[in-house]
């Protein structure tokens, strides 16, 4: 909670700052490069630490084959359910109802070929950085840090800074254009609607594999239910004696946040803008919201935090629940 503080504390900051100077935007124009480059480097280390963790590296077998089973059964419940409450709701693709739309149409066919032309080459930059992070994790790691538990701590104060920096980046972006306030006004409470979906979806499909696997009910749930945070479930798991449960977990939760990571442009643009934030779990409020202003809307950024936050909550109590 203290890091979600500094995270927000910072970019909130940031919009304030950037809302006082919205007479000078046009000096401003090199941030969205800047805020790339900063995602290149977060994820590069991501990548760094994904690989030079035993834990994941060993765990590439069948334990790997039960997480990526259970990761495309809970992403897709999420994103099944949030299209379902986006139809309800009356919002289009984008997550805009009617009258937001035609306001926006006219914006949205200035940047939809920039967009669509980029989308593709920004996925793969992302996924390049990833796999080029873990390779040089796994074989360059070991050989420059003989106690890998230092280079665990290290770099984890480098993701801490890389995600207060984008956080700020983006709150500066959002202060100088001013407008997602008022893009909201239309959608109102409903907004919760998304973030309950997601992590109903999730937990709900999550049920049905643990049905049709060799995992129990309440172990393919309590996997389900840590959201992409593969800080904290796994260790529940294991804790209270649910070894391999714990190991698929820590897997699975690796692959959701990677997923979306490296996803969301390509689902935003096929599916949805709001059923893209509900693929990466908790990293939706932090790691993946540059990366969802990027390929999204700047409205969509409020469901993302929505979405990741509620998950943020739900980690615990659920998989507390689960495992009784």
């Amino acid at each position: 909670m203290a890091l979600l503080a500094l995270y927000w504390g910072v970019m909130i900051i940031c919009y304030i700052i950037a809302s006082k100077l919205r007479h000078k935007a046009e000096k401003f124009n090199f941030l969205e490069e800047l805020t790339n480059i900063v995602i290149y480097a977060l994820v590069f280390v991501m990548g760094l630490r994904m690989g030079s963790n035993e834990q994941v590296t060993s765990s590439l077998g069948t334990i790997g084959l039960q997480a990526v089973g259970i990761t495309i059964f809970t992403v897709g419940g999420s994103m099944i359910a949030v299209f379902g409450v986006r139809k309800l709701m009356g919002l289009n693709k984008k997550g805009l109802t009617k009258a937001q739309a035609i306001v926006a149409e006219k914006t949205d066919c200035e940047e939809t070929n920039t967009k669509q032309g980029s989308g593709l080459i920004f996925t793969l930059i992302i996924l390049a950085f990833v796999i080029g992070g873990m390779l040089a994790g796994y074989f360059l790691v070991p050989a420059m840090f003989k106690n890998l538990e230092v280079f665990q701590k290290l770099s984890s104060d480098w993701l801490v800074v890389g995600i207060a920096t984008l956080l700020g980046l983006v709150g500066f972006n959002l202060g100088l254009s001013g407008n997602i306030i008022q893009s909201f006004k239309g959608v109102g409470i409903k907004i919760i609607f998304v973030p309950l979906a997601a992590v109903g979806g999730s937990l709900a499909m999550g049920a049905v594999y643990g049905l049709i696997t060799s995992l129990s009910v309440n172990e393919a749930v309590a996997i389900s239910a840590g959201f992409g945070w593969y800080t904290l479930a796994p260790g529940m798991l294991t804790e209270a004696g649910f070894a391999v449960a714990g190991a698929v977990s820590f897997m699975h939760n690796v692959i959701r946040e990677t997923l979306g990571i490296v996803g969301i442009p390509i689902i935003a643009k096929k599916i949805g803008y709001l059923e893209a934030i509900s693929v990466p779990g908790v990293a939706a409020m932090d790691v993946c919201i540059p990366i969802v202003k990027r390929s999204c809307r700047e409205e969509t950024i409020v469901y993302s935090f929505c979405t990741g936050a509620l998950m943020c909550i739900a980690v615990p109590i659920v998989v507390t629940f689960a495992i009784g």
